[in-house]
């Protein structure tokens, strides 16, 4: 799964590419108030919309191998499902994605602190957002994160915004006593 979140959603392009568009002005076309999970998502269905066409991904820097892999992925996972007789369910309710997120990443989750940082809930770990995030300039209440880089301040990776209730309702087993200490 990580491989291609780092990596899909867009790529340095050629020089000419860069001096027409930035990267930045790229990924902000792609952006989602929700957090860089939506924001990777958004950028498949442009890529699925435009018909995986090569050259609108080369015009809007994104990394078409990628997004052919993510691709292959999810056609693996339809297959795998129609032959073990499983339904598929597919949503575009951002709030049920991210709800499905969580359920796997709860243990991930963070809360802004009045002092200016992010806080775990598991150990009330210092985090900041990261400078690449589409949430940078942004400060949601509650998040959840797929991964921590640290350096001169430990950063989160593919942040994605959460309600607080949703803590409680996908997590409730890890999160009972979790709101009476943050």
């Amino acid at each position: 799964k990580q491989w291609y979140q780092r990596r899909v959603a867009i790529t340095a392009g050629t020089k000419s590419q860069r001096s027409g568009k930035t990267v930045k002005q790229m990924k902000f076309k792609f952006a989602a108030k929700e957090g860089d999970m939506i924001t990777y998502l958004n950028i498949f269905r442009f890529f699925v919309e435009n018909n995986k066409s090569r050259s609108v991904c080369k015009e809007h820097l994104l990394n078409y191998d990628v997004l052919c892999k993510a691709d292959n992925i999810l056609k693996r996972l339809k297959s795998f499902y129609k032959r073990y007789g499983k339904e598929l369910s597919s949503t575009d309710d951002d709030a049920t994605i991210r709800k499905c997120l969580l359920s796997g990443l709860f243990v991930n989750a963070a809360y802004y602190h009045h002092t200016g940082v992010y806080k775990t809930f598991r150990d009330h770990f210092n985090l900041s957002i990261h400078p690449s995030s589409v949430l940078v300039s942004e400060r949601p209440k509650y998040v959840i994160f797929n991964e921590v880089l640290g350096s001169s301040q430990n950063y989160m990776k593919d942040i994605t915004v959460i309600e607080s209730e949703w803590l409680l309702e996908v997590a409730s087993h890890y999160y009972v006593n979790k709101f009476e200490t943050s």
